[in-house]
Formats: structure tokens, C-alpha cells, sequence
């Protein structure tokens, strides 16, 4: 009895290890995509989300829809703001803003070509030229028909994609993005007050009260671009 009850709190079973996306993963995909897999549209929406999850530490639940899009919780191309030389993707909500505050996640232009802001810029330029009823208060993602990019279908792609590239597909999921930027980040001594504030993760909730400069989140996803070898 007492062990049934250790082991229903513990688990029974141990969770399937959800493997990181680094940098170097995430430079395979896009290499795929880029050379076609499934349509072009497809192919640039899903390299723009998957490069938006990455720089920008997202979860998967913060740029997909679980069943329908709700323009009040859910990201819109209004939500995507472009400067000179980077944008602001503003997430309406997240795991870690349950009072719905907002938070504004930067991506910026870097010579690599695994570059968020690029692409961002061109997949919006393709949104606005394809679709005639375009509106800014559409979702951010779309697919093929115009309705938004769900999780099960973003993760279906994903996994397509990474098996083409020759990777154990079901080893990994919509968090291996997170786990993969914090990864690599690590691997090129990405201060741990910076990693974590990328990433907004609560723990250590000093790091919430230090004030990062622009030019500072630059170098450090420029410097996520020198992960090697994980």
C-alpha cells in the first residue's frame, strides 16, 4: 500500500526524454526546409516559427493554437513589430504571466544565416502578398489554408523534418526548442542571469530586476550562433 502511493506521487514510469534542439539541429532543419519539403509557403512558415522558438526561448504553447486561434490570448502579426535592425514579438501570455501582463521578446538581425529577424521580415512580406483579406489581427502563423498553426500539426512537421535529417524523430518535441537555445547558450558561457532571462524562467527571480540593454541581447543570441559540437 504505501508503496503504491511512493510510486503514483513519484510515477510509475519514467518520461521520455525530450531531446534539445541546439543550434546546430536547428541549422539542419532549416537546410531542409530551405531545399523543399513540403510546400514553399510551408516550408517558410515553419523555418520562421521554428527560428522564433529558438531565439526567442519559447514554449510551444506560445506561438500554436491547442484547437481554435484566439486573437486575445493566441499571437497575431500585429504582435510582431519590425525595426532597423530588429523586431519585438510581443506574447500576449505565457506559462510564467498568468495575470496576462505581456512580455516582449526580441530578435535581432545577426550575418548568420540562421537569422531570426530575416526571416521574420520575408515570411511577413510573404503573408501580405499571398493572402488578399491579409489582416494584421490574423494569427502570426498560418498554414497551407490560412488557419492557424496548431501544435499537433506544427510537431507532425517538426518531426518529419528532423527524421529527413536523420534524427530520432520521437525523441523530441515543441519544448526541444527551449531546451535547446538554454543548451546552447550554455555551451558558449552565456551568463546564467542572462540564460534565464531570455528564457524567463521565475527561479532566481533577482534576474527579473536587472536591466539588459539592447546591444546586450544582440551579442547574446549573435552568440548562440557559435555553438559548436552539442
Amino acid at each position: 500500500m504505501i508503496m503504491r502511493t511512493v510510486k503514483r506521487i513519484q510515477g510509475e514510469h519514467n518520461p521520455k526524454p525530450r531531446l534539445p534542439i541546439t543550434f546546430q539541429v536547428l541549422g539542419r532543419i532549416c537546410n531542409s526546409l530551405r531545399a523543399g519539403v513540403f510546400s514553399t509557403f510551408t516550408d517558410c512558415m515553419l523555418e520562421t516559427a521554428c527560428k522564433v522558438a529558438f531565439f526567442g526561448f519559447l514554449r510551444c504553447g506560445e506561438f500554436t493554437v491547442s484547437k481554435h486561434f484566439d486573437s486575445i490570448v493566441n499571437i497575431s502579426v500585429t504582435d510582431v513589430e519590425i525595426l532597423d535592425s530588429y523586431a519585438i514579438l510581443h506574447l500576449k501570455t505565457s506559462k510564467t504571466d498568468p495575470f496576462r501582463k505581456g512580455v516582449s521578446i526580441q530578435l535581432h538581425k545577426s550575418d548568420h544565416t540562421i537569422c531570426p529577424f530575416s526571416v521574420v521580415q520575408k515570411y511577413i512580406a510573404i503573408r501580405k502578398g499571398r493572402e488578399a483579406s491579409f489582416c494584421f489581427s490574423d494569427p502570426l502563423f498560418v498554414k497551407e489554408n490560412g488557419s492557424a498553426l496548431d501544435r499537433d500539426f506544427f510537431i507532425r512537421s517538426l518531426r518529419h523534418v528532423l527524421g529527413i535529417c536523420g534524427y530520432n524523430s520521437s525523441l523530441y518535441n515543441g519544448h526541444s526548442f527551449r531546451i535547446g537555445a538554454s543548451t546552447s547558450a550554455g555551451s558558449v558561457n552565456i551568463q546564467d542571469h542572462l540564460i534565464k532571462t531570455l528564457g524567463r524562467w521565475t527561479s532566481d527571480s533577482y534576474c527579473r530586476y536587472i536591466r539588459i540593454s539592447k546591444v546586450t541581447f544582440r551579442k547574446a543570441q549573435k552568440s548562440l550562433t557559435l555553438s559548436k559540437n552539442i
